[in-house]
């Protein structure tokens, strides 16, 4: 079944560190956790929650509300472990992009990247189904793919277009002036869109000998994960989207897909889970989300995510973390 750490590698984290370094922070008073080793290893996961609470922590301190554009400009291959070389290897910008959504997975396990082509550009994208990161998040790893793109190309590469689904920050003209192009907020969908002309550009650093032997080790590496499945990955998204209907069931959500009641549950056994499950991660991962970054009430969340009242929506998340939603909430405060 589809098992997504929702984690980057201690490596890219790193880079956070050594950017407090730079403007005289000591890292060991001011971070909860300590600095990863240089030598850690690219699956050294950290939980993208964790890393959001580094990110938010630096940015209180330095009083840096645009921390993501900042930090995501210092961000360099090594941060990225092997996939920042297989990427550098590569012959040219559209073949780098390629490598790094076959391997997106080994940097940033949190929401799959879908690449839309058409004649006059190429769209990288990151829909708002699988969570939402938060602002810092985002910026610093948008701004890092594109400061990464213009090392291996040329400095004065600009997208066509940037979209955030984060809320819109009091000052665009930061991202304007970074990007060089439109930068829309509160967009459905996170989306760089690069020319076709510039997806056609030759890295200076290709090295197609070393790639061959880079790939062996990407391959490796993500070979070790947890598997992932297409199957159970669209019904969790169809069950997003009908989570707040009263009717949600599988006969619903076999319809929608053009299968049978009995087909898709062969199906989701065959991948070890089943409807009821599914259903139960969708809730928990989308209750989360909302206890932890909005103020709606227990009532309202309980009716978004398809309960007839909230004592059972409560029943249920205890069952989940072994708290009440309250409490997870003053905890997320708290950190």
């Amino acid at each position: 079944m589809t098992v997504r750490r929702r984690s980057i590698p201690a490596s890219f984290a790193l880079a956070l560190y050594e950017y407090l370094d730079q403007h005289g922070v000591d890292t060991d008073q001011l971070l909860p956790v300590p600095r990863p080793p240089q030598d850690t290893l690219l699956n050294a996961d950290m939980p993208i929650d964790l890393w959001r609470q580094l990110l938010e922590c630096a940015a209180e301190h330095l009083n840096d509300p645009l921390l993501g554009l900042h930090l995501g400009q210092t961000v360099i291959p090594r941060h990225a472990g092997v996939l920042g070389y297989v990427i550098m290897a590569s012959q040219n910008l559209g073949e780098a992009i390629a490598h790094f959504h076959h391997y997106q997975r080994l940097i940033y396990d949190v929401t799959p990247l879908i690449v839309r082509e058409n004649d006059s550009a190429m769209e990288l994208v990151w829909d708002a189904e699988h969570g939402r990161p938060g602002p810092l998040v985002d910026e610093t790893a948008v701004t890092a793919l594109v400061n990464f793109f213009r090392r291996l190309t040329f400095s004065g590469l600009v997208p066509q277009r940037v979209d955030f689904i984060n809320p819109t920050p009091a000052n665009i003209e930061a991202y304007t002036d970074y990007f060089g192009c439109p930068v829309r907020f509160e967009q459905p969908e996170t989306v760089i869109s690069v020319s076709a002309d510039t997806v056609a550009h030759p890295l200076q650093t290709s090295d197609p000998a070393m790639l061959t032997m880079l790939e062996a080790q990407a391959d490796a590496l993500l070979a070790r994960l947890p598997l992932e499945s297409p199957l159970v990955d669209d019904v969790r998204r169809r069950i997003g989207r009908l989570l707040s209907e009263q009717q949600l069931d599988i006969a619903t959500v076999a319809a929608s897909m053009g299968v049978s009641t009995r087909t898709l549950q062969r199906q989701l056994a065959r991948e070890g889970t089943s409807f009821l499950n599914e259903v139960a991660a969708v809730r928990r991962e989308m209750a989360e989300r909302y206890l932890r970054e909005t103020n709606l009430g227990l009532v309202d969340i309980a009716l978004v995510l398809g309960y007839s009242e909230h004592s059972a929506f409560t029943r249920s998340f205890v069952r989940w973390t072994g708290m009440t939603p309250n409490e997870f909430r003053q905890q997320g405060r708290r950190d």
